[in-house]
Order: C-alpha cells, then sequence, then structure tokens
C-alpha cells in the first residue's frame, strides 16, 4: 500500500513532474542551469557573454518556467532601440514600433516553448508584456519577471531608470554583451557599470561561457575582435 499526498498518488506526481519536465523544447545546459540557479535568489542580475552563449534564451526559460509554475504573475520585456526610444520615427502604433526591435525575444520563446498559439495568448491578455523604455518610466513591476535585453545599449542613466522599476517579490534579468554596443559613444555603455555593483548581495553577475549556435563563431569572433 502507498499512501497519498493531497489526494495524488505518487504515480500521478512522478506524471505531473514529468510533463513539467517535457514542456519546454530545448534543455539547459549545465552552465545555464548553474546560472538559473543563482539568477532565482537575486533581484538583479547581469547576464553577460559572446553572440551564441545563451543569454536572452536562459532569461526566457526562467521567465516562462516561472510563470508556468505561477511563482510570478507576469513576463515584462523591454530593450533599447538605441536610435530614438520614443520610437516617433516609426509609423503605428506604439506595438507596430516596437514590433522589429522584439523579433528576437519572440524567436528565443518560440525556440524554448514551441507552441505560439499559448504565447500569443499570454501576449494577449498582457501576462506577457512588451514594453517600450520609454513606458517604463513610473511604473512598477511587482511580482514579475523583467527581461531587459541587450542592455549594454543602455546609458547608465537609463540603466538606474530601468533598475528602479522593480517592484515586490519580482526579478530583474539584464542580458548584453560587451562587443555588441551600438551607441554612438561605446564608453556611455552601462556594461560599463556592473562592476560596481557585483559585491551587493541583491545582485549576481555571470559571463557564460558556451557557445549555442556554429562552431566557428568562437574562432571567427576571437580573430575578428583581436585586432582592436
Amino acid at each position: 500500500m502507498w499512501t497519498t499526498t493531497g489526494g495524488k498518488s505518487p504515480t500521478t506526481n512522478k506524471i505531473k513532474n514529468q510533463v513539467d519536465k517535457n514542456k519546454f523544447s530545448i534543455t539547459l545546459s549545465e552552465e545555464q542551469k548553474n546560472a538559473k540557479a543563482q539568477i532565482l535568489t537575486h533581484p538583479f542580475s547581469f547576464v553577460t557573454g559572446k553572440a551564441g552563449s545563451g543569454k536572452t534564451l536562459l532569461a526566457v526559460q526562467i521567465a516562462l518556467d516561472q510563470l508556468f509554475k505561477k511563482q510570478c504573475e507576469k513576463i515584462v520585456i523591454t530593450r533599447p532601440t538605441v536610435s530614438n526610444e520614443d520610437n516617433g520615427f516609426l509609423p503605428g502604433s506604439l506595438e507596430e514600433k516596437m514590433e522589429p526591435w522584439l523579433v528576437p525575444i519572440r524567436s528565443n520563446m518560440r525556440k524554448v516553448y514551441n507552441k505560439a498559439d499559448h504565447l500569443e495568448r499570454l501576449e494577449k491578455d498582457e501576462t506577457i508584456e512588451l514594453v517600450s523604455l520609454t513606458h517604463f518610466r513610473g511604473r512598477t513591476f511587482d511580482r514579475s519577471i523583467v527581461i531587459v535585453d541587450e542592455f549594454q545599449n543602455l546609458t547608465k542613466q537609463q540603466l538606474g531608470m530601468v533598475l528602479g522599476r522593480l517592484g515586490k517579490h519580482s526579478t530583474m534579468i539584464l542580458c548584453g554583451d560587451g562587443q555588441q554596443i551600438d551607441l554612438k559613444f561605446g564608453n556611455d555603455s552601462a556594461i560599463h557599470e556592473v562592476p560596481k555593483l557585483k559585491d551587493s548581495k541583491y545582485v549576481y553577475t555571470i559571463a557564460l561561457k558556451d557557445n549555442h549556435r556554429h562552431e566557428a563563431i568562437d574562432e571567427v569572433l576571437r580573430l575578428l575582435y583581436a585586432f582592436n
């Protein structure tokens, strides 16, 4: 005889756990799993790494995992547009203006969780909210996972504004690459401010090393930047 917990048999619980494990289309690497454990215990996490190191993929997996486990109520995503944060130079609604900048995030979401219709419903009811950087100002995000992608294209002042939006029971994950700064003056990048924050008990920093794209990327990028 076996005993039940909460009215469910061990077999039922085992099946549920198996379903949870199979929910996502990808499996995190050991490096990503270790980073995830740390990210979930810090309000602010700065995840850096070269192109293809899986920064945004990791952030998206964490956010969806926490949402599906009901550990947060909302996923908030933003990224700087570099050229003009108010997006006034593009025609259409705010959503239409942000669309070109958010294609990589949506691509990563569908790579992690290959159910586009479900993701679209979550966006429609704003459980997943794609927010212009300008519209961060004045808001507070409670019980949320906040993803700030391409944070190397924030200035110090913008970084301060973004960090100040985090509400109660929330986690902010900032992803960036110091080799992909698009600001006119690279020294203005907020990525240079991260070393000042790393000693805070509220901040976790990690530079991912693994390459999740073509094996040629490591060598080609090393040669490209060797003469800078």
